[in-house]
């Protein structure tokens, strides 16, 4: 009895240890504008988004994104995004095939190496490695079939204040560059993925230094507006 106790109790730390989920609260000009909701598996990430308040009457959006990937390097295996913006509907899906090095959208297959990330896959990165694994290192990464590079920054350590805790993070800058041979898919409406990768944003992440190193705080300067997002609860 007491082995199998001693068992599920192991279950259980995993399962809170790998899988934990994260909310956020989105705000630019210090309005509420949009509620996050990121889970982080050993190999998978959701990250849903829906739009409150006086955006929401404005731009109602709700998406979801699902990323499954390879826990050794965190190459894209398998994406899906469900958008709903206003009256506009669709859906996205792609599928890497390793043994020819190929990803799948729907109507497109393109050339992409096996340690291929998305902005989602970098994401779950951030906060399952170290600083050393991740300063200054270009990844490349699939946006919705158009080819980018990524990086991490390391800036400095720095406190972030939560409600009446204070965070000891690692603080990032994320910098995402188009490559000269950029491949698109056709248009797709979706704020996020269009926005995120402008060359005119200016990305910073604050990643917890200790414990489940979930990501703290973000902020996105783009077009003069600081958008912020903050862990709702520590």
């Amino acid at each position: 009895m007491e082995t199998i106790m001693k068992r599920l109790l192991y279950i259980l730390f995993l399962c809170f240890w790998f899988i934990h989920a994260q909310d956020y609260k989105i705000t630019f000009f210090g309005l509420p504008a949009v509620d996050v909701n990121m889970a982080v598996d050993v190999n998978k990430i959701n990250f849903s988004v829906q739009t409150v308040g006086l955006i929401n009457l404005i731009w109602p959006t709700e998406n979801q994104y699902t990323v499954t990937y390879n826990s050794s390097h965190f190459g894209l295996l398998n994406y899906e995004k469900k958008i709903k913006q206003g009256t506009n509907k669709y859906k996205l899906a792609a599928a890497y095939y390793p043994e020819d090095s190929t990803l799948h959208y729907e109507q497109t297959t393109l050339k992409r190496v096996p340690e291929i990330q998305t902005i989602f896959t970098l994401l779950a990165r951030v906060q399952k490695e170290s600083v050393e694994a991740l300063d200054t290192k270009w990844f490349p990464m699939d946006h919705d079939g158009e080819l980018f590079s990524a990086r991490f920054l390391w800036a400095d350590t720095s406190t972030i204040s939560i409600a009446n805790s204070t965070i000891l993070c690692d603080h990032y800058r994320l910098d995402i560059k188009a490559q000269d041979d950029v491949t698109s898919t056709p248009e797709q409406s979706d704020y996020f993925m269009n926005n995120i990768v402008s060359p005119e944003a200016v990305r910073q992440i604050w990643v917890e230094k200790n414990g489940l190193r979930r990501i703290i705080q973000a902020t996105v300067n783009i077009y003069g507006i600081k958008i912020i997002a903050k862990i709702d609860h520590v």
